[in-house]
């Protein structure tokens, strides 16, 4: 039952289905596959600690180190002073308490130790640095919950004003 009149390699309608099939199971099997798996991209050279401490004041495990990494560099950029001294406060007061640098210290220690430098410059700096950072980032809106701007749309009452399922 074979058309030897039409050549092997043409597209017939079931070659082209087959194909068509086998394409959108591999792209919809490849969104599942997490973005930092699929590139692997170096982070750029944070001071030590400093990427621990920004996943320690704001820890959300479902974000990148890519996301930290970008607000923190910018401090880094405008303030080096600040955060050297400051970090360099942070791991001397770590290795006196605790005879380990900073970052391999467990969590409750470097919280306890967050906690002690909470009030100074160099904190205040790393927390607003990433609080703008991470939830001004439009990219991680949808990763918040967050729907975005509702003005443009008649603002709250007409968009989510009566959506608290909570209260």
């Amino acid at each position: 039952m074979h058309d030897s009149a039409r050549p092997q390699g043409t597209l017939n309608r079931r070659r082209f289905l087959s194909i068509s099939g086998q394409s959108l199971l591999a792209l919809s099997l490849s969104q599942l596959i997490p973005v930092n798996l699929l590139a692997e991209e170096r982070l750029p050279d944070l001071p030590d600690g400093l990427l621990r401490m920004g996943r320690d004041v704001f820890p959300h495990t479902f974000i990148s180190d890519h996301h930290y990494v970008q607000p923190l560099l910018g401090l880094v950029d405008e303030q080096p002073a600040l955060v050297a001294r400051g970090l360099d406060g942070l791991q001397q007061q770590a290795r006196q308490v605790h005879g380990s640098p900073f970052e391999q210290l467990d969590e409750a220690e470097r919280v306890a130790l967050l906690t002690d430098i909470e009030n100074t410059p160099f904190f205040k700096a790393v927390r607003s640095s990433l609080m703008f950072g991470l939830y001004d980032n439009k990219a991680l809106f949808p990763l918040f919950g967050y729907e975005g701007s509702s003005w443009e749309y008649g603002g709250y009452v007409n968009r989510g004003f009566n959506d608290l399922n909570w209260l």
